[in-house]
């Protein structure tokens, strides 16, 4: 796919970061959506979702307006990956963010460079093209169902509720079957190095969580220290 095929909203109160964002961008050849308030997106959402967000945190008066924004786009019925930019750095929030769903979590000042590279990463893996080979994308675990062209995955034929990036690292532990060890490289790579290292935990833990709001006993997913983690009925 070309650039001029994705259409990424973003959303700034601060108009003149909101204008630097959407001139880097389009420079790259994205089709850009700029909204200044959480209500005007979510009103342009209704009729038409973008591929991927990008929001700062407070939203003129709403100082949790992008994190309020989120929750919204979880009411839909796909995943859409989103890009929060804050200046707002403590645990909490970062922790927050991607519990809510987000991609990435970038601190401002933004690096435009940086934002770019992170941009195009994660379209890569939602706009690549699927393997001609479907037993490629067939999970081996018992259970658990994967359906690649919609990043959706399902356990006990219910659907899991994952973002398209935990989709992907999900993915790794379904093609490769029980006991089997995915490494850090591994999770990370599969993301097109959307995912820092230092949080890939966070991403397993709401992977976790994900199974146990079908299965409250779920424990298959294993920390193996300094190596990664594997699929595995432990004692």
């Amino acid at each position: 796919m070309q650039n001029t095929d994705y259409k990424i909203a973003v959303i700034e109160d601060d108009e003149l970061q909101l204008n630097s964002l959407v001139e880097a961008l389009k420079q790259q050849g994205f089709t850009i959506t700029p909204f200044t308030n959480r209500a005007d997106a979510e009103k342009s959402f209704a009729e038409s979702l973008p591929d991927l967000v990008i929001s700062d945190i407070i939203l003129g008066s709403e100082v949790d307006g992008g994190f309020d924004l989120a929750k919204h786009l979880l009411s839909y019925n796909q995943p859409i990956p989103i890009i929060f930019l804050s200046e707002r750095q403590s645990e909490f929030d970062i922790y927050t963010g991607h519990a809510l769903g987000a991609i990435d979590y970038l601190p401002k000042p933004i690096s435009l460079n940086v934002l770019i590279v992170k941009v195009k990463n994660l379209l890569r893996i939602t706009g690549a093209p699927k393997s001609n080979n479907a037993n490629d994308e067939k999970s081996k675990i018992p259970n658990l169902e994967l359906a690649p062209e919609q990043f959706k995955a399902y356990w006990h034929n219910k659907p899991l509720d994952l973002t398209a990036t935990e989709f992907e690292m999900l993915k790794q532990f379904a093609t490769a079957g029980e006991s089997s060890v995915i490494s850090y490289d591994a999770l990370q790579s599969s993301t097109q190095g959307v995912v820092e290292r230092n949080t890939i935990n966070t991403h397993i833990c709401r992977i976790r969580n994900a199974f146990k709001k079908i299965t409250p006993d779920f424990n298959l997913i294993h920390n193996e220290y300094g190596r990664g983690y594997s699929w595995q009925d432990k004692p």
